[in-house]
C-alpha cells in the first residue's frame, strides 16, 4: 500500500501540472491546483513518516509532519468551491482566517515536538508516545470537526449555487456542478470513516497507529483521482459565459404590496401571451437574459416578476411550458412513431435525466405512464 503513496505524489503533482496548463484558466484553477499540491505534499510527507518507521529513521526531521496540513484540505477545496459558485468572487482579507487552524497545529507541534532533538523525537514515534499528549485528541477532533464542517459548507454553497442558475438557465446539465456534490457527499463519508477509526482507536486501542494512518492517505490518494478527472474539465460558468444580471440580487428582489399595479398585471400578461404563441421555450439553450431581450425588457424585470409575482424561478417556468408542450405532441398521432425521447427533444429539452425528473414533478407520472394513460 505504502507504493500507492508515491503514486498518489506524481498524481497531484501530475494534476496540478495539467490544471496550471490550461488556456483559459481562472481563479478557481489556481485553487485546484493549490490544493493538488498541498494534498500532494500531505502525501509525501506521510510516505517519509513510514519510510522512517520502516528503516529505523534515517529522516527524523519529517516525523509527524503530515498532520497539519490536512487542515489545509478544507479551506483550499471551500475556497475552490466559492470561486466556481459565486458570479463576483473576489479574495478577502477576512478569508486568511481560514488558515488559523492549520498554523495553531503548526504551534502546538512545534513547542511539544519539532525542537526537540533527533533522538527525542524518534523514541516518541517509535512507540507512539504522542498518544499519550493533549495535543493528539485535539488534533483528532479538530480533523474530524474541521474536514466535515468544510464538506457541508461546500454543499451548502452548491444548494444556493443551484438556486441562483435555475433563475438564468433553463437547462442545468452543463452548469450544476453535480459531480461536486457528489463528491463533497463521498467526502462526508470517507473522511467520516477515517476519523471515526482514529478517535475509536484512541479511546480503546484497536489498531496500531501506522496502519491507521497509511489506510486514510491511500484514501486520499485515490480521492486525488476523482477530483483531478473532473476538475481537469471544469470550467467557470462566470467567466466563459456572459450572464446579464447579477443572480444575487434577483435572488433578494421583493415586493413593497402583495397587490399586482397596473404595469405589472400588462407585463405578465404579455409574457404569458408571448409563451403561448411564440413558444420560445422549444429553444434548449433559452435564458432569462435571451428571453427578457424577445420581451423588449430586462432579465432583472423579467426574474423580479417570475419570483415575486409568479412565484416561480425561470428553470421551473419554462420548463413547465415544455412539459404542457410534450402533453400535446403525445397526442398529435404525426408523433405516434417518435421515441419518448422523440418528443421531449423536440418540445426544448435535451437532457433524458431532466425531462424524467421535471416531468414527474410537475405532472406525478413518468412520461412512459404518461403516454400510456393518454393512449387507452
Amino acid at each position: 500500500m505504502e507504493f500507492i503513496l508515491i503514486i498518489g505524489v506524481f498524481q497531484a503533482l501530475f494534476m496540478a501540472a495539467l490544471v496550471i496548463s490550461k488556456k483559459n484558466k481562472t481563479l478557481s484553477d489556481f485553487f485546484l491546483t493549490a490544493l493538488f499540491l498541498v494534498v500532494g505534499l500531505n502525501i509525501f510527507m506521510s510516505f517519509m513518516e513510514f519510510y522512517n518507521r520502516a528503516h529505523d529513521y534515517p529522516y527524523p526531521a519529517f516525523i509527524n509532519t503530515s498532520p497539519p496540513l490536512i487542515f489545509l484540505h478544507g479551506p483550499l477545496l471551500w475556497f475552490y468551491i466559492k470561486s466556481l459558485t459565486s458570479q463576483h468572487f473576489r479574495f478577502r482579507p477576512v478569508y486568511l482566517l481560514h488558515f488559523l487552524p492549520f498554523f495553531l497545529v503548526i504551534l502546538g507541534l512545534s513547542l511539544n515536538l519539532y525542537f526537540l532533538s533527533a533522538e527525542q523525537k524518534i523514541e516518541i514515534d517509535r512507540h507512539a508516545a504522542f498518544q499519550k499528549d493533549w495535543l493528539y485528541p485535539a488534533v483528532l477532533a479538530g480533523v474530524a470537526l474541521f474536514s466535515q464542517g468544510y464538506f457541508v459548507w461546500g454543499l451548502l454553497l452548491l444548494k444556493q449555487y443551484r438556486k441562483k442558475i435555475k433563475g438564468y438557465f433553463s437547462k442545468l446539465e452543463d452548469v450544476d456542478l453535480r459531480w461536486l456534490r457528489f463528491f463533497l457527499f463521498l467526502s462526508v463519508a470517507t473522511y467520516g470513516f477515517n476519523s471515526l477509526m482514529y478517535i475509536l482507536d484512541y479511546a480503546f486501542n484497536l489498531l496500531p497507529y501506522g496502519a491507521m494512518h497509511l489506510t486514510a492517505f491511500v484514501v486520499a490518494s485515490l480521492f486525488i483521482l476523482v477530483l483531478g478527472f473532473y476538475g481537469l474539465r471544469q470550467g467557470n460558468i462566470f467567466v466563459s459565459r456572459e450572464i446579464k444580471i447579477d443572480l444575487n440580487r434577483a435572488l433578494e428582489i421583493s415586493f413593497s404590496s402583495e397587490k399586482l399595479e397596473t404595469s405589472e398585471e400588462q407585463f405578465i400578461q404579455k409574457l404569458l401571451d408571448f409563451m403561448k404563441a411564440e413558444k420560445p421555450f422549444l429553444d434548449p439553450e433559452l435564458t432569462i437574459a435571451r428571453l427578457a431581450d424577445l420581451l423588449g425588457s430586462g432579465p432583472e424585470r423579467l426574474s423580479a416578476i417570475l419570483n415575486g409575482r409568479l412565484n416561480k424561478n425561470f428553470f421551473d417556468f419554462v420548463n413547465h411550458y415544455r412539459v404542457e408542450e410534450y402533453k400535446k405532441q403525445v397526442l398529435n398521432p404525426s408523433n405516434s412513431k417518435l421515441s419518448l425521447l422523440g418528443i421531449a427533444w423536440d418540445c426544448g429539452f435535451n437532457s433524458k435525466a431532466t425531462f424524467n425528473r421535471v416531468f414527474k414533478q410537475l405532472t406525478g407520472n413518468t412520461p412512459g405512464e404518461y403516454r400510456q394513460q393518454v393512449s387507452n
